[in-house]
C-alpha cells in the first residue's frame, strides 16, 4: 500500500474506531474497575474478533452475512440476547465501597481472562462490524495494488486504532473512579453501565443490513 494511501486511510479508521459503541464503552467499564492498562489488555480480544471478521470478509464470506437476511439476523440477535444479558448483569451487581474493596486486595470481580473474553463476544457478535470490512475497506483499497496485502495492512492499522481508542475511553474511565468510591457510587454507576447495555441491544435489534 502506498504511504500517501495509508496516510489517507489511517485518520479515517481512527475515527471510526473512537465512535461509541459497546465494546468503548467496556473499556470505560473496565477502566472504572480495573485500571486503564487492564482495560487495554481485554481489548486483545476484541481485536482477536476483528481479525476472524477481517478473514472472514476476505474469503467473501462476510458478503454472504451481509446479503442474506437469514445470516445477518442471526449474528445481530446473538448479539442482542449477549448485550442485554450483560445489561442486566450489570444493573444487578452488587453496589460494593471501592475503597473497601481495595483494602482487600480486590479491586473487581472478574478477572483478565474473563474480560479479554467479554470484549471478544461483544466484538464477534456484532454485525456491523463484519459490514466495515465487507463494504467500508474495499472502498479504499487501490485495485491496481495487491488487494490481500492492502487488507491486511488496512486491518493492522485498524486493530492498532482500536487499542488507541480503548486506551482513552479507559483512560477516562479510570479518571471517574473518584465519582465510586462509595457504595452509592458504586451502584450509579452498575445501574449507569447496564442501561447502556441494554440500550446499546436496543440499537442493535434496530439495526439493518443498509
Amino acid at each position: 500500500m502506498a504511504l500517501q494511501l495509508w496516510l489517507a486511510i489511517a485518520p479515517v479508521l481512527l475515527l471510526l474506531s473512537f465512535s461509541p459503541g459497546p465494546n468503548n464503552f467496556t473499556a470505560m467499564y473496565n477502566g472504572i474497575r480495573a485500571g486503564a492498562l487492564a482495560a487495554l489488555l481485554a481489548v486483545v480480544g476484541r481485536n482477536i474478533a476483528f481479525g476472524i471478521l477481517m478473514l472472514i470478509s476476505v474469503l467473501g464470506l462476510g458478503a454472504v452475512i451481509v446479503s442474506s437476511p437469514f445470516w445477518f439476523n442471526v449474528v445481530k440477535w446473538l448479539g442482542v440476547v449477549y448485550l442485554f444479558y450483560i445489561g442486566v448483569k450489570t444493573w444487578l451487581s452488587a453496589s460494593s465501597n471501592l475503597v473497601s474493596m481495595e483494602q482487600g486486595g480486590v479491586e473487581v470481580p472478574s478477572t483478565h481472562l474473563e474480560r479479554l473474553r467479554q470484549e471478544f463476544m461483544i466484538a464477534i457478535s456484532n454485525p456491523k462490524a463484519i459490514l466495515i470490512f465487507t463494504a467500508v475497506f474495499p472502498q479504499m483499497l487501490d485495485l491496481d495494488q495487491s488487494v490481500p496485502a492492502q487488507f491486511l495492512v488496512m486491518g493492522v492499522t485498524f486493530m492498532v486504532t482500536e487499542f488507541i481508542a480503548a486506551f482513552f475511553y479507559a483512560l477516562g474511565g479510570w479518571q471517574l473512579r473518584r465519582l465510586i468510591r462509595s457504595a452509592r457510587g458504586m451502584q450509579v454507576l452498575n445501574r449507569s453501565m447496564g442501561g447502556v447495555f441494554v440500550l446499546a441491544s436496543a440499537f442493535l435489534a434496530a439495526a439493518s443490513r443498509t
